[in-house]
């Protein structure tokens, strides 16, 4: 009877302590969307009434927050394995508050550059460790684990969308210079965004109960640059095992694809119309391309949801290779749609139907890689921080290069441009996804 109120109790703390961490880092993903969005509304902004910034310049400037994840979240992977998860899933949101607070206050590249870094930190720091946490309270259970990570999905992309759409209200209402309690603030909308940062705090602070309760590193007496190199020189180890490193290219391009659309699309349904041919590009508000990315957002959302229903019984590869179709036919339902004339067109309503489809399909590709690199932690048991750290590490990379390249893209051809570069990055990210299939049947037989 004892035994059984004692693993009652685990449960419950355990299930409390999920569902916080789930549900701060909704809120945190809320707030880190609504500042994605903005920041290309500001740059909007600048380039109208202070000095010129191309899309080209934007996207190099955007591309530094996922250099910072890249460089960071290995290091802080491997920190939460040493010390705790908890203290640096507290720690991110703790980033994103300073970083939005001096966003709001200049228009200096130089510091929007450090912003961008520091808003880089908050994802590399709460990330892996959010994810390892993950991984060791579902260890050893298949079907919590499946169910959690779809969670995590759901409330990851759902937190966007939400931020997305709050983005482009606040914005709407607060996107202009405004004097508060005698501070100058150049966007009072990004300094009220860390009030939503705060709330994740709270969630974080009052929910997490620590799983770890040893120091599982072998190089514990390790610290400093010393614990950085050892860090680094496993993860080399890790990404270069065939079974991580055939998985890579795929799972890059699909994040540079995220990184086009999220970095990019909003500035471009906002902008002046510049390319006169092009139904989508320019002539939306702020509020209303939020609104827009928030309805795809929860649609991507409804996708995660169907295909955790089903992830456990189909081959990981296989729906991958299946939301690489997805992209591919959103792709050119939003073409075709941009070239319509009018909203009013008879052919809109139907090409809107096809790329709703197309995005519940596309959504199945990120629930799968996040369950086939959970499953390479069983291997590395010690080291789950660590290695679910390569989530951000690819999400960095992937992202870096999408928002790096999809500048000249828009600058060229606008939507069109980034319709044609999200094409090329899906089929790629087809080609290598049908080769890692055929290595795992070469394996298998």
């Amino acid at each position: 009877m004892a035994q059984s109120t004692v693993h009652r109790l685990r449960a419950a703390n355990q299930n409390r302590s999920l569902a916080s961490c789930l549900a701060g880092s909704f809120v945190l993903r809320c707030a880190a969307a609504a500042m994605g969005v903005m920041i290309q509304f500001y740059f909007e902004y600048i380039d109208r009434n202070i000095y010129p910034i191309s899309n080209t310049e934007g996207g190099l400037i955007i591309a530094t927050f996922f250099a910072a994840e890249l460089l960071g979240a290995p290091v802080f992977g491997a920190w939460s394995d040493r010390y705790g998860r908890k203290l640096f899933i507290i720690l991110g949101p703790l980033f994103g508050v300073v970083a939005v607070q001096m966003t709001a206050m200049t228009t200096v590249v130089w510091i929007l550059i450090l912003t961008r870094l520091l808003e880089g930190l908050s994802t590399a720091s709460n990330a892996p460790a959010t994810l390892g946490y993950i991984s060791e309270a579902t260890s050893g259970s298949p079907s919590l684990r499946g169910r959690v990570v779809g969670f995590f999905e759901i409330a990851t992309v759902g937190g966007m969308a939400t931020g997305l759409w709050l983005g482009g209200r606040l914005w709407d209402a607060w996107g202009r210079p405004a004097t508060l309690a005698f501070l100058h603030v150049t966007s009072p909308a990004c300094a009220l965004d860390g009030l939503v940062y705060l709330i994740s705090v709270v969630i974080f602070a009052w929910g997490l109960a620590e799983t770890r309760m040893t120091v599982h590193a072998p190089s514990s007496s390790v610290s400093g640059a010393a614990a950085v190199r050892v860090t680094w020189q496993r993860y080399w180890k890790l990404i270069t095992s065939g079974r991580v490193w055939r998985f890579v290219p795929a799972w890059l391009a699909i994040n540079a694809v995220l990184g086009v659309w999220l970095n990019h699309v909003a500035r471009q349904l906002t902008r002046a119309p510049i390319f006169p041919n092009q139904l989508l590009t320019g002539g939306l508000t702020p509020g209303s391309a939020g609104t827009l990315f928030a309805v795809f957002a929860i649609l991507f959302a409804v996708g995660i949801l169907c295909w955790g229903l089903v992830l456990g019984r189909m081959q990981k590869t296989l729906v991958m290779l299946i939301g690489t179709g997805g992209l591919l036919a959103a792709c050119a339902a939003l073409v075709a749609i941009n070239h319509a004339g009018s909203l009013s067109s008879p052919v809109v309503l139907p090409l809107g139907l096809l790329f709703a489809a197309a995005l519940l399909v596309m959504s199945g590709f990120t629930p799968a890689a996040l369950a086939y690199l959970a499953d390479i932690t069983e291997d590395y048991a010690t080291d789950r921080g660590a290695i679910m750290g390569l989530y951000s590490v690819f999400l960095a990379i992937g992202q870096f290069l999408g928002s790096s390249l999809g500048g000249p893209f828009a600058d060229w051809q606008g939507i069109d441009g980034i319709a044609v570069l999200s094409v090329l990055l899906g089929l790629f990210a087809a080609c290598t996804v049908l080769l890692l299939r055929r290595n795992e049947a070469h394996t298998i037989h």
